[in-house]
């Protein structure tokens, strides 16, 4: 009890009035919705075979959610079932982004808890931050290192995305000539999935980067790197200056 007493005793909310303690709840904030943004979408594909039977129509429809697995999502063959056909069986999609995804899930999640750690440290440990060096140049190191993490997985999940979008247009993949029946009659996409979410995830991706660079700035003044840059240069005393025999 004496040990949570001397914590909370030690609350200043100050730091969160410094860039480094405001812009470090920004930080949290941003990456919630950039992981959010990605994790939360849940949409479909859809499309229909015309098959020579009084034209009836068979209809596929296949989820599309995070981790994007469009390799793990099947579909029945043949199509158009009749009584000379084989038993039903099961065939794959091509493709899917469920790397790019994760990678930069992952980098959001941990940033969401470091940002947190951070916090913490800022409003119950800010004396022992600003005395002891290792924190600050500690807290440099790794935002640096989250600024690059960013820049890294939001390209890789931008490119990932703009896989995801090729390979669930069943025209564009040419996923239609690998089926026989679409390929002896018709088969249409009536379905495409919506992933206007993951356009702002990725727009999310790139503004983290940009806000954690530019808190770069305000960490290094925290730094002694910046403390001993900055320190005036020393003057001559009274005495040095006073005594013939230093002329």
């Amino acid at each position: 009890m004496d040990v949570v007493g001397k914590v909370m005793g030690s609350f200043n909310a100050e730091a969160l009035k410094e860039p480094r303690g405001f812009i470090k709840i920004l930080q949290w904030i941003l990456s919630i919705f950039a992981f959010a943004t990605t994790t939360s979408v849940n949409t479909q594909l859809s499309f229909y075979a015309k098959c020579p039977d009084f034209m009836e129509m068979v209809r596929q429809t296949t989820s599309v959610s995070y981790p994007f697995r469009i390799e793990d999502q099947t579909y029945q063959m043949p199509l158009c079932k009749n009584g000379t056909s084989p038993d039903v069986s099961s065939a794959s999609y091509v493709g899917g982004s469920a790397s790019a995804a994760e990678f930069y899930v992952f980098v959001g999640v941990i940033v969401f808890l470091y940002c947190m750690a951070a916090l913490i440290l800022y409003i119950f440990f800010d004396e022992q931050y600003r005395k002891n060096n290792l924190f600050s140049i500690g807290d440099f190191v790794v935002s640096c290192v989250l600024t690059a993490l960013w820049l890294i997985s939001s390209a890789a999940w931008a490119q990932g995305l703009v896989n995801l979008k090729y390979d669930t247009d069943l025209k564009e993949s040419d996923l239609y000539r690998r089926i026989p029946d679409c390929v002896a009659y018709t088969c249409h996409q009536d379905v495409m999935p919506n992933f206007a979410s993951l356009n702002v995830s990725i727009i999310f991706g790139f503004l983290n980067m940009v806000v954690w660079g530019g808190n770069l700035w305000f960490l290094y003044k925290e730094t002694p790197w910046f403390k001993v840059r900055s320190k005036p240069p020393t003057t001559p005393t009274q005495s040095q200056e006073t005594d013939p025999q230093r002329i």
